[in-house]
């Protein structure tokens, strides 16, 4: 079965890898009774400035029903069913889309309806390769100044001064990766879901290659409808390829300011969140009490008014009220000209994180659901809409 969880060849460090490298991912005994759960490393060469070249592996979650992989494994091919999401900024694959917490797995809902889903990793996240980012003197002053380490008392100068990772080489990623699961699962596309800074990562990417792109949906994705089109022509000296954010950054300054709404925010999600993310940074969990994630550091280009319009994937946009990208997300949507068949969804009281609220989790499962498997959201394929929070 092309599924079977096995090891196919042992990596130290994550170094050159010819085959993808699959192990076995606990899931709670309850989801163990409907669900596979697979992760590999796809083969890759980096583009990535500070390993060009090398041979690295990038990491790829895969979940499905039992029921689906038995279909796959009688020589169903999933067809318009292959999904793939890409992760924001700062948090990886899992804790933001498989996060093991009630059924807040967005994940596992689609999985149920007969989806196979997969969570990838970029460079500098996860499991996936974080070069330059195990010395702590790889970032500034400031976020220097945030660590508990007895090794590292004095500021120090970077060992390597520049942003890690660019567009381009996060679009060769998912290129790898996107070829890695049509080829594995014998499917012309893949659709693509993106969060927050995933949303220029897929945009960008199936703008470039359309062939490859099933349906798209954007979740509160970054825009700016007049960056710049290609990569600068040099590479402006200095800065640092990592930065640093506390679990008091994420939950109180980033999230907690934008809450206006009663029970929005199931009060034990945050510790599960954070457990859940540190158990994927086995150095930042260590350079601080309560750990800290490490965050790297980017040069972005290509996601602008040219390359929106030229998508021509079904898009569908949900962003919170709340969310300081609503602007950018209705910008875009106004971009989008290749087609007719693109939604635009406000949630009510909902913020940046509305994946993980309960007031619109539900909502954003179901939602997908529909577009993935239809292209309209409630019966239309076009337009602008507002989803009430749940009560």
């Amino acid at each position: 079965m092309t599924t079977a969880i096995s090891v196919l060849k042992k990596v130290a460090g994550n170094a050159a890898i010819t085959a993808p490298l699959v192990f076995a991912f606990s899931v709670p005994a309850a989801a163990q009774d409907n669900f596979l759960a697979v992760d590999r490393f796809v083969p890759h060469v980096s583009t990535v400035p500070a390993n060009a070249g090398q041979q690295v592996g990038l990491f790829l979650h895969e979940k499905l029903a039992k029921t689906t992989a038995a279909e796959i494994d009688a020589g169903q091919v999933p067809n318009d069913r292959v999904v793939l999401f890409v992760h924001g900024n700062s948090v990886p694959s899992i804790p933001d889309f498989d996060l093991p917490y009630k059924d807040y797995s967005w994940m596992n809902y689609l999985a149920a309806a007969g989806f196979d889903t997969f969570a990838m990793d970029h460079t500098a996240y996860g499991h996936s390769p974080r070069p330059t980012m195990d010395d702590p003197c790889n970032m500034d002053a400031a976020n220097q100044a945030e660590l508990e380490l007895t090794t590292h008392r004095e500021t120090c100068s970077p060992t390597y001064a520049h942003s890690l990772t660019n567009s381009q080489s996060d679009w060769d990623e998912i290129d790898s990766v996107v070829n890695y699961i049509r080829a594995l699962r014998g499917v012309e596309q893949v659709s693509l879901i993106g969060w927050s800074r995933g949303g220029p990562r897929v945009g960008g990417y199936a703008a470039r290659h359309p062939d490859k792109v099933g349906k798209l949906i954007l979740y509160a994705p970054g825009y700016q409808a007049s960056q710049r089109s290609d990569a600068p022509s040099t590479v402006p000296p200095g800065g640092v390829p990592m930065g640093l954010q506390t679990f008091d950054a994420l939950m109180n300054d980033r999230w907690e300011s934008g809450v206006v709404c009663d029970k929005q925010v199931d009060p034990g999600i945050r510790e599960a969140i954070w457990q859940n993310i540190m158990s994927f940074d086995s150095l930042g969990s260590v350079w601080r009490r309560e750990g800290v994630m490490r965050v790297r550091i980017a040069s972005y280009w290509g996601w602008n008014e040219k390359y929106a319009a030229r998508v021509t994937a079904p898009t569908l946009i949900m962003v919170g009220k709340q969310d300081g990208l609503l602007p950018a997300a209705e910008a875009l949507y106004g971009d989008l000209t290749a087609t007719d068949n693109n939604v635009l969804v406000a949630m009510e009281c909902s913020t940046h994180f509305a994946v993980w609220e309960a007031s619109q989790y539900k909502f954003m499962h179901q939602a997908s659901k529909e577009w993935l498997v239809s292209g309209e959201f409630r019966g239309h394929k076009n337009g602008s809409y507002t989803a009430e929070a749940a009560n």
